[in-house]
């Protein structure tokens, strides 16, 4: 290829020898030559001569300029020649060459396609040099958007000679992006300049600008911070706030700018009276009842936004689909009031009409229908409606789930809905590897399909291995079994553990699972049967009167029955809702270990603000023998530590322990590997309190998870644990910790890299900080 400019002034040649004698003359015949992209019947449509008219050369003028006019040639000769008394016409065309291909050389930080969109440019348009002109500034105010303002475009036409086509390439230099070195607030008395920069979306370049995006302006962002500041003074009763367009100062150097915006707060306004005008359905009490203003005080845009939502969903539930609620203000000047009037539109009653589902190229109709509380021809219903937008969401299978609704002229009282979904990748196959203090290292890896054959089913295959621990399950759930409201599913497991110190064991069992609501959507009642045989094995720290293997082996059939409660937003990664429920385990259904178990848990999920989720944890477990003839295996009882409970201590180091005679006569035995010379006798009681588990756990945990780098998955926690396993609960044996972690969402899972610090101390020695790599959720 070659680079030149693209000829931009087209040239014209009329050859006009003897006019006069054509002048009046019969056309002939009129041809056209050197087209090769544009159609030649398209070409002498646009001639004023005609075959059969009459010559002039005026006329031959006009057809130049309408053929130039067509915009696809640089070039245009005009040549004629009389025979036998009429005139023979040929136009002689050189057509502007073709756009082969737009490309972008030196963008890295913006996507080439995103840029193509931009230009407007299309591959095999006829070229025009205005529009590649209007690209450049296309593509430089898309750079100044992202906060480049010393981006510059170069364009360069190159020919591709073998088909007459041209290459548009625009040669980038990106240079930095614009900080906003100051933002400057003036006439704000009432509100601090931190609480208005800490909710805008410009932020000022910190201490990590130069190696992230933070700082950096933005347009879009700049131009919504406006209304946000607006916002915020009307939420605390300032309505009459003025702020002035800001004022932005560009550095000499391009590199950075200086926001200044002028404020007029006023004065602020109390809530006055509250009154119900308009189409009313409802008494003015019962709707005085429903909205929260009233009760406020100050005048809140964000409180009467909320009543304005809940007052259309009133109507809504009477079919009144668009009902429309608009707020009327009176500001009464002298006392400082706004008097609040809510006139109602309601419209006409309107109901379901088509459901389609849109977007499940994997999952099955029926799966997303099954979870709707709507249907065809039912009069509308808001509140239903919203709670099947909730439950679709709650399936965690899709990313996005919107109801988008729609009516036609011929039916304006039928509202048909599409439920739009994305799908979200279901399937997960980790292969994983970890390190803790005090397991080590461990590989493994499991197969996890929450939505098995598109059908709502939960499938799951595991394989962990560590040098103590060895876990080997399979199981399968079905929610809807044979499409009714029972679910079923069963597991199967194998688990070699040598954890825990004082003796190593191996477990293999199996379970069948079932399901039921109960009182409303959000409950559910759950049945397990279970049956499993533990093998213990004694090792060289196994005490054998604290541990007695004979009476913790061996055949365990229990049944578990659970009470559960959840309205969380999403199964697998809820910003909000609520998880808790309450079991009873009892074992001895003709098994030969008997005892039985209480426990229960409660999850609390809250999005503090943009994407700051608090997640908190709260479980109480206990344990009790059957009868005063049997107790408690041991192999059952409650030990803390790990990435799953108390995160500052290692895997299952805190719990009730009992003084072993036989480990303090290692420790003074010679022979012993136990044996430590020179240590004195209360460090060897010390020494000789075995880890032993309690029959009683409870558990604390709470933490704030943020968005480090969103686009990545990656995000930061701060954590806080406490708890104790004891057989009698108290203030004194409680055990906590802190820690601070990241975690990334991989295409292997959740991978968890946390660090915790014990803040209470016991007389067992301990690491003082505690690392764990885990994949999956704390809790």
């Amino acid at each position: 290829t070659t680079s030149k400019p693209v000829a931009s002034q087209p040239k014209a040649k009329a050859k006009n020898a003897k006019a006069s004698e054509a002048s009046g003359l019969k056309i002939d015949l009129i041809t056209i030559t050197g087209q090769l992209k544009i159609e030649k019947e398209a070409i002498l449509a646009k001639l004023v001569s005609q075959v059969g008219g009459s010559y002039t050369d005026a006329q031959v003028t006009q057809d130049i300029q309408a053929l130039f006019k067509m915009g696809y040639f640089v070039q245009i000769e005009a040549t004629k020649e009389i025979k036998n008394g009429t005139v023979h016409f040929e136009f002689k065309v050189v057509e502007k060459p073709t756009i082969a291909e737009v490309v972008f050389d030196g963008n890295t930080e913006v996507k080439s396609e995103d840029l193509e969109k931009e230009t407007g440019l299309k591959n095999y348009e006829i070229l025009n040099t205005t529009k590649i002109k209007d690209a450049v500034v296309k593509i430089e105010k898309y750079y100044e958007d992202k906060g480049f303002y010393l981006v510059k475009i170069e364009p360069v036409i190159e020919e591709v000679k073998k088909d007459e086509s041209v290459r548009i390439k625009f040669v980038i230099t990106e240079n930095d992006k614009v900080k906003v070195k100051k933002i400057t607030f003036l006439g704000n008395t009432n509100l601090k300049d931190s609480y208005l920069k800490g909710r805008m979306f410009t932020q000022e370049a910190g201490f990590f600008s130069g190696i992230s995006s933070s700082g950096s302006f933005k347009q879009e962002a700049f131009e919504r911070d406006i209304q946000v500041l607006k916002f915020l003074y009307w939420n605390l009763g300032y309505v009459q706030v003025k702020i002035d367009r800001p004022l932005v100062t560009v550095t000499p150097d391009k590199k950075s700018i200086y926001i200044t915006y002028h404020i007029e707060e006023g004065a602020q306004y109390s809530i006055g009276e509250v009154d119900f005008a308009g189409d009313l359905l409802f008494s003015k009490s019962e709707l005085l009842d429903s909205v929260k203003i009233k009760d406020n005080g100050i005048f809140a845009v964000d409180v009467m936004q909320k009543d304005i939502t809940e007052l259309q969903a009133k109507y809504g539930d009477l079919g009144y689909a668009f009902a429309n609620v608009i707020p009327r203000y009176a500001f009464k000047e002298k006392e400082k009031i706004v008097d609040l009037v809510f006139e109602f539109e309601k419209g006409n009653k309107v109901y379901f009409g088509n459901i389609n589902v849109v977007g499940n190229s994997k999952t099955r109709d029926k799966v997303v229908r099954r979870e709707l509380k709507i249907v065809e021809g039912e009069l509308y219903n808001e509140t239903r409606k919203r709670l099947s937008q909730e439950n679709i969401q709650r399936l965690g299978f899709f990313e996005e789930v919107n109801f988008k609704t729609s009516t036609t002229p011929e039916k304006p009282n039928l509202l048909n809905i599409d439920v739009t979904v994305k799908e979200r990748n279901t399937g997960q196959l980790q292969l994983t590897a970890g390190y803790g203090n005090v397991q080590g290292l461990s590989l493994g890896g499991s197969i996890q399909q929450n939505n098995f054959r598109g059908l709502g089913q939960t499938l799951g295959a595991r394989i962990d291995a560590t040098k103590d621990r060895q876990d080997y399950s399979l199981s399968l759930t079905e929610p809807y079994f044979y499409d009714t409201l029972w679910s079923a599913g069963f597991d199967v497991f194998y688990i070699e553990n040598k954890e825990r110190i004082t003796y190593d064991n191996r477990k293999v069992g199996a379970a069948v699972r079932f399901g039921h609501p109960v009182f409303n959507d959000n409950t559910r009642a759950l049945f397990r049967y279970k049956i499993d045989k533990t093998a213990l094995f004694a090792n060289e720290n196994t005490d054998p009167l604290l541990f007695p293997l004979d009476t913790a082996q061996g055949v365990t059939s229990s049944v578990t029955l659970t009470l559960e409660y959840d309205t969380r937003n999403d199964r697998f990664s809820p910003s909000k809702g609520i998880l808790t429920d309450i079991s009873y385990e009892r074992a001895g259904f003709g098994g030969d270990l008997k005892y039985q178990e209480l426990s229960t848990h409660f999850r609390y999920f809250y999005n503090l603000f943009w994407d700051v989720v608090w997640r908190n944890n709260l479980t109480f477990l206990m344990l009790q023998a059957n009868d005063s003839d049997h107790e408690v295996p041991f192999t059952e009882r409650y030990q803390l530590g790990g990435a799953y409970t108390l995160r500052g201590f290692g895997s299952s180091t805190v719990g009730k322990r009992l003084y072993s005679q036989w480990r303090y006569d290692q420790l003074g035995n010679s022979a012993s590997p136990y044996y430590v010379a020179g240590i004195s006798d209360d460090e060897k009681r010390r020494r000789s309190n075995l880890i032993f588990g309690g029959t009683k756990e409870l558990l604390f945990q709470t933490e704030v998870q943020f968005p480090l780098i969103k686009e990545a998955g990656l995000t930061g926690v701060f954590f806080y644990d406490a708890g104790q396993a004891e057989d009698a609960l108290s203030q004194s044996k409680m055990m906590s910790d802190f820690g601070i972690g990241f975690r990334w969402q991989s295409p292997l899972g959740l991978l968890r890299f946390e660090w915790g610090w014990p803040l209470t101390q016991d007389n067992v020695d301990r690491d003082t900080v505690n690392f764990e790599f885990s994949i999956g959720p704390p809790f």
